[in-house]
C-alpha cells in the first residue's frame, strides 16, 4: 500500500494548483518533499526551498486536508478498490493513496 504521493504525481498538477498546495503548506521536520523529479526527507526546516518544493502528501495529510475543505469525506472499500467521495465527487481506485490524490486534485 502506498503512504504517499511520487513526484510524478504533482506533474499532474496545473501551475496554479502548485501554488495553491505550495501556499497551505507548511513545512515540518519529517516531511518528505519533491524538488523537481527529486524526493527528499526534511531534516531540517533551514534547508526547505518553499520556492521550489512541493510536499508529498501522506494518506493522513490528503484526508486532513479534504476535511479542511468543509464538506463530508467518504472513504469505503469494496471488493478491492478504495472509494473516495468528497465535494460530491467519487474517485476509485485499487490504491487508498491514489483515490484520496484524484480529489486533493480536484480540490486544488
Amino acid at each position: 500500500m502506498m503512504q504517499r504521493i511520487r513526484s510524478s504525481s504533482l506533474q499532474e498538477l496545473s501551475r496554479e494548483q502548485q501554488e495553491n498546495l505550495r501556499r497551505q503548506w507548511t513545512p515540518q521536520e519529517g516531511d518528505y518533499i519533491a524538488i523537481g523529479d527529486h524526493e527528499e526527507m526534511v531534516y531540517y526546516l533551514n534547508g526547505v526551498d518553499s520556492v521550489k518544493a512541493l510536499p508529498l502528501l501522506t494518506i493522513g495529510e490528503m484526508i486532513a486536508y479534504l476535511n479542511g475543505q468543509g464538506g463530508p469525506v467518504e472513504i469505503r472499500e469494496a471488493a478491492g478498490t478504495w472509494i473516495v467521495r468528497a465535494g460530491g465527487e467519487e474517485s476509485r481506485s485499487a490504491e487508498l493513496c491514489e483515490a484520496l490524490w484524484e480529489a486533493v486534485k480536484r480540490a486544488l
